[in-house]
């Protein structure tokens, strides 16, 4: 679903590969670096199945590629917007690509698509819940505690990652509360000065 980025990115104006490399980076989830040996093979796909074009230009006074997207392209999107997200080990980076695009879609679309996030955060949820309960059970066992206290800390550290999301996505599903499901929505969220102070330290 790496093409889904790319794409999104592409629509909003033409990109060199280093740029879109940062973009892949900050949407991955968890984030972590991505070479040209990654980014260049992908863009050729792409040009060969006539979704981007490749172009070389003089970029302050170096020669670069430069992606843009085409027909093809624009419609490949769509088709991968519409494509429900598999539930394997890649689902929260898929599913952080999908939200990047969101707004071109309708808020009926929008509300699908963030419905099948919180169904399976939930899910995520429910089995750690069960996995505690499970390590709850047997820490009275002297032999099990050396395993068991960290275990536990591992799944609180899960469980408050995924309640955060949980949080996250009932936010947004409020913010679309009483707009017809062919309306647009495109409004940014507000980032709280906290949040700023944090980000600059």
């Amino acid at each position: 679903m790496y093409e889904l980025l790319i794409l999104s990115a592409l629509m909003v104006h033409d990109r060199t590969g280093y740029k879109l490399c940062k973009i892949l980076e900050g949407n991955l989830e968890p984030r972590r670096q991505i070479s040209n040996g990654v980014m260049y093979p992908l863009l050729h796909k792409l040009e060969k199945s006539g979704y981007i074009t490749l172009e070389t230009k003089e970029i302050n006074g170096r020669a670069q590629k430069l992606a843009k997207i085409t027909m093809a392209g624009l419609a490949r999107f769509e088709d991968l917007m519409h494509t429900p997200i598999a539930m394997d080990a890649k689902r929260e980076s898929n599913f952080h690509f999908k939200f990047r695009g969101l707004g071109r879609e309708t808020v009926g679309f929008q509300r699908d698509v963030l419905h099948a996030y919180r169904e399976a955060t939930e899910s995520d949820i429910a089995v750690y819940h069960k996995v505690t309960v499970h390590l709850d059970s047997v820490l009275s066992d002297p032999d099990r505690q050396i395993d068991i206290g960290w275990s536990l800390r591992g799944l609180q550290l899960a469980l408050n990652v995924a309640q955060a999301r949980l949080d996250w996505v009932n936010d947004q599903l409020h913010e679309l509360d009483g707009l017809a499901d062919d309306a647009h929505f495109t409004a940014a969220p507000k980032i709280t000065k906290e949040y700023e102070a944090k980000a600059l330290e």
